[in-house]
């Protein structure tokens, strides 16, 4: 795989600037236009708040907290829906079967989830169960177009030519299914992470960031809120980008050259 040219990466990183300097724009005029801190709060204030979080360990014991339960939430989707495409791309009978469940997830609300669980779960273990239902159907159609992507002639030569399953299953299966997984893991825990959030907000759910989030809004501390908010979204935006080295797995896996 050939690498970008330098010129491609200064370019993303000027357009990336350039689309924070615009939002920041956008909050400034906003504020002077509103000038109301309940409403919405000075960029300088919500600095000031965030830079304060910083030196909470409250807020480090949430933040760890709040990302322990998006990942396990993650995780057991992806677990999940692992388990249930490969036989669903095997049968179209179980295929058909399981495509009820996925729909009735996909188009389950998420607030009616989240009150039903807190009847049934604790306010730590419904962001988790959240997590997992809203990603499902996301792993699910990820996992099945990935399957379907294999290449079915070089699966039916190397059954032919009598690969191990084994070696068919690391040296051809997986390879080509990991590009398309990994391209998609950085985006996945990031929506797990804003799930989670929002379930921890309903759910009252201690030592969360979500949490902290309802305990500032019932308090009218709308800069606190906001500066919560932003370590929220810079944590996800580092998720994304840290994930996103995966696919030089796959790269080295092919013999090829890391983007």
């Amino acid at each position: 795989m050939k690498k970008r040219p330098r010129a491609n990466k200064i370019l993303d990183v000027l357009f990336s600037v350039l689309a924070l300097a615009v939002l920041l724009a956008a909050w400034l005029i906003a504020c002077a236009q509103i000038g109301n801190d309940y409403i919405l709060p000075s960029f300088s204030d919500t600095m000031v708040q965030l830079w304060a979080l910083f030196g909470e360990v409250f807020f480090w014991q949430a933040l760890g907290s709040t990302l322990l339960r998006a990942a396990e939430g993650w995780a057991l989707s992806f677990l999940c829906a692992a388990a249930a495409a490969v036989p669903a791309a095997l049968s179209k009978k179980f295929s058909r079967f399981i495509g009820v469940f996925v729909l009735v997830l996909r188009v389950i609300p998420t607030l009616a989830v989240t009150l039903m669980l807190l009847l049934w779960s604790t306010p730590h273990q419904a962001p988790v169960i959240v997590v997992f239902l809203m990603l499902f159907p996301i792993s699910y159609a990820q996992l099945s177009a990935a399957l379907r992507g294999i290449d079915a002639q070089l699966a039916e030569m190397a059954q032919v030519y009598g690969v191990s399953l084994r070696d068919r299953i690391f040296r051809i299966y997986i390879p080509q299914m990991l590009p398309a997984l990994f391209a998609q893991a950085g985006a996945n825990l990031s929506l797990a992470l804003k799930v989670a959030v929002s379930a921890e907000v309903l759910a009252y759910t201690y030592v969360s960031i979500g949490g902290m989030m309802q305990t500032a809004n019932s308090f009218l501390e709308i800069a606190r809120m906001f500066a919560l908010t932003i370590s929220i979204i810079v944590l996800g935006g580092l998720l994304e980008f840290a994930l996103g080295f995966l696919t030089r797995i796959t790269d080295r896996w092919k013999g090829g050259r890391a983007a």
